[in-house]
């Protein structure tokens, strides 16, 4: 049987920067690198499920969970069921990306969010807003499906009239959908208050990101401090301790709702992060934040494959510091996914180099 210690779905060009640093880190870590991609997708799902190939740490940016002929998604599955590691987790990522499900968890643990009204699937194409609801949700307000990603089927600035919900429900009819309050930023120095923050196994790197034009700026020491930023990094540990989720991002913005400043979490949680480097493209991520992230996701593979155990503690990494944090809480246990013992590092003679 072949085995490889680090897999990536990844169905774009092998060339793009994050695979490339995925591939380097690899090599420094001395762990054999296996690209899954389109070409290659189907075949790697059936040598899994025959048991051909094995696969020891899988770092998943493609499955698709509520597909069921999604062959990414077949990838992570066989890899689990064979005691591999995922990130992140099938089951979790599957629950965790649900805004329908997310949204109420988030609600339960005290995170403040949009008003929100989920319609169910089943619900008919003449639903309406009953007058609490219009009142609660303002106008305008925003309409998204629960299972959407890069804002497809997000209508921005709904009235509330019957064709919008309508629209929002033919996105995907077997897909619930939420209608959220909209909610206006305040702005800190010259930059709206609006961020996207990333966590990487308990490493918590907040960033600027204009919801208008959506540049990132990796966050400064002075400015964190200066405008008192710590509650992203407390709503993100929140986050991960019930999706118990290992890498994600999510948006959250401050506005002064009722004349109090207050943090919110706009887009719960994205478990496959868009890493296009700003070298790539104007709107991508800081090439040091993706180089950091590709680096550490190897790392702790390679930590997890020699049996060793990773920190839970969570570190805030911003643009010139690194700031060890306590009362955070502990990050989630990837290991507790598995359902047999890691392959072990002296397995190499039959792993491809």
């Amino acid at each position: 049987m072949k085995q490889y210690d680090f897999a990536i779905n990844w169905s774009g060009n092998v060339k793009e920067k994050f695979v490339d640093f995925i591939k380097t880190a690899c090599k420094q870590s001395q762990l054999s690198f296996f690209w899954i991609c389109d070409d290659n997708a189907k075949d790697v799902a059936r040598e899994l499920e025959n048991n051909q190939i094995a696969i020891k740490v899988l770092l998943d940016t493609e499955a698709t969970y509520n597909k069921k002929s999604d062959f990414y998604a077949r990838i992570c599955y066989a890899v689990k069921d064979s005691g591999g590691i995922v990130i992140n987790d099938p089951d979790r990522a599957k629950a965790a990306v649900d805004k329908s499900i997310t949204h109420y968890e988030l609600m339960n643990i005290g995170i403040v969010l949009p008003y929100t009204v989920v319609v169910r699937n089943w619900e008919p194409n003449n639903f309406k807003l009953t007058e609490e609801e219009r009142n609660s949700l303002g106008v305008p307000f925003v309409i998204k499906p629960a299972l959407g990603y890069g804002r497809g089927g997000v209508i921005q600035d709904a009235r509330g009239s019957i064709r919008e919900i309508a629209t929002a429900r033919n996105f995907d009819r077997g897909d619930n959908f939420l209608l959220q309050e909209k909610i206006t930023p305040i702005e800190l120095g010259n930059r709206r208050a609006w961020f996207r923050v990333f966590n990487v196994f308990g490493t918590i790197i907040p960033c600027w990101w204009d919801d208008q034009n959506h540049i990132y700026k990796h966050i400064g020491y002075e400015e964190f401090n200066s405008y008192r930023l710590f509650p992203l990094a407390k709503i993100v540990s929140k986050i991960a301790a019930v999706t118990r989720m290992s890498w994600f991002s999510t948006e959250i913005t401050i506005d002064n709702k009722a004349e109090k400043m207050r943090f919110v979490a706009i887009d719960y949680v994205n478990d496959q992060c868009d890493m296009t480097t700003q070298s790539e493209a104007e709107d991508g991520v800081p090439d040091a934040i993706v180089e950091y992230t590709a680096s550490y996701i190897v790392n702790a593979a390679s930590q997890l494959i020699n049996n060793e155990k990773l920190s839970k503690k969570y570190t805030i990494w911003l643009e010139d510091a690194s700031i060890e944090i306590r009362g955070l809480g502990i990050s989630p246990d990837v290991l507790t996914q598995a359902t047999s013992k890691i392959l072990s590092p002296q397995d190499k003679s039959e792993t491809v180099s």
